[in-house]
């Protein structure tokens, strides 16, 4: 497929589902930026219910350069593959329809990536408990690419990610449920030579819902088909990127270990022998500090 010139800044890929009643905030977000000509947004819609169809549908109708997409995607990479089949953006993010980005400093990042053209850039975020009502915010870099690949490896948010386009033509989200913003990441990174690591807090990231899929127990169980593709590319991986790979794949396994059911943990342990990952050192030592960390947070 020959990709066609970028005819957007940016374009912002934003999944929903079931969310009737609940579309305040993005409708904000969406407000806020559809009057830039300069940026593309599209909505894709994973039908799951008339009202949130609805609400959609208002909001398409009073903003301007906004895409909308419905139809039965089933996961949220499917629905994130079906906007980037039309995106022209030159720069591409993906957020979250139950999240809230800071749209001023994601505008003032965008024309400092542009000057600087990375193949990725990595902003910052906040965490916002909605049980605690308490927010955290995402470790601070270090000035060294590879501690802050393996920091960005510890909490892998896709949403404070801007990829080149360019970087990620032909790339596509796998149809699972769990852990498939995780493959993109590492697919994308082993194909990335030049990482912008910057102070833009371009995001707040909610977390308690019972809502949100890391609660879902049939979710959890697509870390086994997770962990298998992350193992792929870690295998053909060398130099900087293979410590960020080796923690994804030990975190996935990890978590599968822990919260999958016994297929699942089955699974997982028969892959790490079929792939040998028991010589690999970069991966043990991976996996015992993922282990560390999970025994001091317990």
């Amino acid at each position: 497929m020959i990709l066609e010139e970028a005819t957007k800044l940016a374009s912002i890929i934003c999944p929903v589902f079931n969310m009737a009643g609940r579309l305040q905030t993005l409708k904000e977000w969406v407000g806020k930026l559809s009057s830039n000509p300069q940026i593309e947004i599209i909505i894709i819609n994973d039908y799951s219910d008339e009202a949130t169809s609805a609400e959609l549908r208002a909001i398409y109708e009073e903003n301007e350069n906004l895409k909308l997409i419905e139809g039965n995607f089933g996961n949220p990479g499917s629905a994130r593959n079906a906007g980037l089949e039309i995106c022209q953006g030159k720069w591409v993010i993906f957020w979250d329809s139950d999240d809230k980005p800071d749209v001023e400093n994601f505008l003032t990042l965008l024309n400092y990536i542009d000057v600087r053209s990375p193949d990725i850039c990595f902003g910052v975020y906040k965490i916002f408990n909605e049980i605690s009502h308490l927010t955290s915010e995402s470790p601070a870099w270090s000035s060294d690419t590879r501690k802050d690949l393996n920091t960005v490896a510890r909490n892998p948010g896709i949403w404070r990610i801007v990829f080149a386009r360019d970087l990620i033509q032909g790339l596509s989200f796998e149809p699972l449920r769990m852990a498939e913003d995780q493959i993109f990441i590492c697919q994308a990174i082993s194909r990335a030579s030049k990482f912008v690591f910057a102070d833009n807090q371009i995001y707040t990231y909610f977390t308690g819902s019972n809502s949100h899929l890391t609660k879902n127990s049939a979710a959890l169980q697509d870390l086994l088909p997770a962990f298998k593709k992350t193992s792929e590319i870690l295998k053909l991986s060398t130099g900087q990127v293979a410590p960020f790979l080796s923690l994804m794949a030990a975190k996935q396994m990890m978590s599968g270990s822990r919260h999958g059911n016994m297929r699942t943990r089955f699974g997982l342990l028969a892959e790490f022998f079929r792939t040998k990952l028991f010589i690999k050192p970069t991966f043990l030592n991976a996996l015992r500090a993922v282990i560390q960390t999970s025994v001091r947070g317990a």
